[in-house]
């Protein structure tokens, strides 16, 4: 009997799936901590330190990238950062 060619089994891609999941996720959880970090600042104060919106948009980053995934307690430190950086 002559030999067959054994056939390829091909995995699926499912770290292709789960990292999309991972990156919805980190966006969907970024989006809401920005959101309640920035209704917590009054508009004269925007206003006033135009530079706020970058230093809570790094604080989110630096925190999500740690593990991060509770947008409330995410948007409370970033608010502790910005206002106390600004202030020192």
């Amino acid at each position: 009997m002559p030999k067959r060619k054994r056939r390829r089994v091909l995995k699926p891609a499912t770290s292709h799936i789960s990292r999309k999941g991972v990156t919805a996720r980190r966006i969907e959880v970024y989006s809401a901590a920005y959101k309640i970090a920035w209704k917590q600042i009054p508009p004269d104060e925007r206003r006033a330190r135009p530079e706020m919106s970058l230093r809570i948009h790094a604080s989110i980053r630096r925190q999500l990238k740690a593990g991060a995934n509770n947008p409330d307690a995410i948007a409370f430190v970033a608010l502790n950062d910005a206002l106390v950086t600004d202030t020192q």
